[in-house]
């Protein structure tokens, strides 16, 4: 069972607990100080999870070590007590965009999103096409995306990133296809239909992308309605300030058929760049 530590408390003699930065249903995320480091004010994250999760610490550290980029926060390391496992891993200063869209009294502004969305669809693509492991987040959300300084995009929590053979997605190798195959897992009303069949693609990672832009674009949570009933309310029925041509990019990314979707987060990423020019 998670228990939330007290701010102050000292983990592993050299992190201090400053505050808790978010709880789900695998775990808590605090900020601590690193009472080692040689700076005052040196801040990183810890995830704590039950003792039983230190398997996916290693995993979730083993992983990371390769993911160089700049939207990736880094993993320092993992250690363990009786009760608990923790993950170390870097500090962004900023908010999820959850909460950003929370605090914003009015619907955001079009640029900022797709300025966010631009970023999201390179950091996909970047794992969707990994020369070693290419892999599916399969938990896109806005809680699992901060924004930190110069309004720059980071993707955290990878405890539900599936993982794939190298090339896997480009050669489609026959012997390979039942890896694709596997427990349905993500969140309600972002996950797309065959996730929920316990099937991904990047496709997968690319609806839950446009599922999050439909939130942040429309303030429409898709975890209190019917899932998969994006179509029904189109964006500029809910916001008209949004343009034409990014409404038709979201509502193209959460077709319920992945062949009708963009075929990479690259061509998505295209498309949106366009409405910038």
């Amino acid at each position: 069972m998670n228990v939330i530590l007290k701010v102050g408390t000292r983990l592993h003699k050299r992190y201090e607990i400053v505050k808790v930065l978010g709880q789900g249903d695998f775990g808590i995320v605090y900020q601590v100080r690193d009472k080692w480091a040689d700076k005052v004010d040196c801040f990183v994250a810890i995830k704590q999870m039950p003792m039983q999760m230190i398997v996916d610490c290693e995993r979730q550290a083993d992983l990371r070590a390769t993911l160089i980029h700049s939207a990736i926060p880094r993993i320092f390391g993992y250690f363990a007590t009786d009760e608990h496992s923790y993950l170390v891993q870097e500090f962004i200063h900023g908010s999820n965009l959850e909460a950003i869209l929370e605090e914003h009294p009015g619907f955001l502004p079009e640029n900022r999103v797709i300025t966010w969305a631009i970023q999201l669809c390179n950091v996909l693509d970047f794992l969707h096409h990994h020369r070693y492991h290419p892999m599916v987040f399969r938990d896109l959300k806005p809680n699992n995306v901060m924004v930190g300084q110069a309004n720059k995009i980071h993707l955290v929590d990878f405890g539900l990133a599936r993982v794939f053979p190298p090339h896997f997605f480009q050669d489609r190798q026959a012997e390979f296809r039942h890896y694709r195959k596997g427990l349905a897992i993500g969140t309600a009303g972002y996950s797309p239909p065959e996730q929920y069949r316990g099937i991904v693609e990047p496709q997968s990672d690319i609806y839950a992308l446009g599922a999050t832009l439909h939130h942040l674009l429309t303030k429409r949570d898709p975890q209190k309605e019917r899932p998969f009933t994006f179509q029904e309310h189109p964006i500029r029925s809910i916001n008209p300030a949004v343009s034409r041509e990014l409404e038709a990019i979201v509502m193209k990314a959460v077709k319920r058929e992945v062949e009708e979707r963009f075929s990479t987060a690259k061509e998505m990423q295209e498309a949106l760049e366009r409405l910038r020019v």
